[in-house]
């Protein structure tokens, strides 16, 4: 009479979530074809009771679309400000080539600051003496918002303003009392924040950069200007101002 072998007893197979996750990324058809065990599957819900796996996938797709769309839209909007930034700068552009003197300058950035870029305090400060410029002494140079002002090379109010110089590129964000005070003067107290720009020239000067001036827009915003806002729209501002300005700079013998 033979006997029959009992199984030996066996250890049941683990497998981790790494493996599990990793076959069905392999095999998506997997519930698709063995539907029985997706309808017995069931996860937790957030809130309370439970949902299967494909509406838990709707929602995580719902919430994927969501972001997407979010991020579309913010690219959409930053899209249609640019095209607006780009609208302005072309017509400061056409107005600033329309100008005969530095009084049109001052005109045509007052126009354009004001009204399409909302600053609350224009001023200019220019590193040229005006005796040694085609500069007519009795121009006018101040406008309601901008104040363009000569000053020497040698002013001692430029020490403060020596490392943005040499920077080389626009800075926003607020300034220290005194750097306020020398671009603002009695407006002062109502700037929160400011842009910097320095203005491009081709003299060289005691404060060791190449510059003719440098432009300051101020706000009533603490927010309007800071650290992180892009400046390539200021950088533009700066070169297309500088080209504008530098004939009515230049040297008198140039014109001579």
């Amino acid at each position: 009479m033979s006997s029959t072998q009992e199984p030996q007893n066996q250890q049941p197979i683990t497998l981790d979530v790494e493996t599990i996750a990793e076959y069905l990324h392999q095999n998506p058809e997997f519930f698709e074809e063995n539907p029985d065990v997706l309808a017995e599957l069931n996860i937790s819900h957030q809130v309370s009771g439970a949902i299967s796996l494909v509406e838990r996938q709707l929602v995580t797709l719902r919430e994927q679309n969501k972001t997407f769309k979010a991020q579309l839209d913010n690219l959409i909007q930053i899209a249609r400000d640019n095209d607006k930034v780009n609208e302005r700068m072309h017509k400061l552009t056409l107005n600033l080539m329309d100008a005969n003197s530095l009084n049109d300058i001052n005109i045509a950035l007052d126009d354009s600051l004001r009204g399409d870029f909302e600053a609350d305090a224009v001023s200019i400060k220019l590193f040229v003496d005006p005796d040694q410029t085609s500069i007519d002494a009795n121009d006018n140079l101040t406008s309601d918002l901008i104040q363009t002002i000569f000053v020497p090379l040698e002013d001692p109010g430029l020490d403060s303003f020596k490392n943005i110089l040499s920077n080389e590129k626009p800075i926003c964000g607020p300034l220290q009392p005194e750097q306020l005070s020398y671009m603002f003067g009695d407006q002062a107290d109502d700037i929160k924040s400011t842009a910097l720009i320095p203005l491009g020239g081709d003299r060289c000067s005691s404060i060791g950069c190449d510059y003719l001036g440098i432009l300051a827009i101020g706000s009533r915003d603490e927010n309007r200007f800071h650290a992180s806002i892009g400046t390539l729209f200021l950088s533009n501002l700066g070169d297309i101002l500088s080209r504008g300005i530098r004939p009515y700079v230049a040297e008198k013998e140039t014109h001579e």
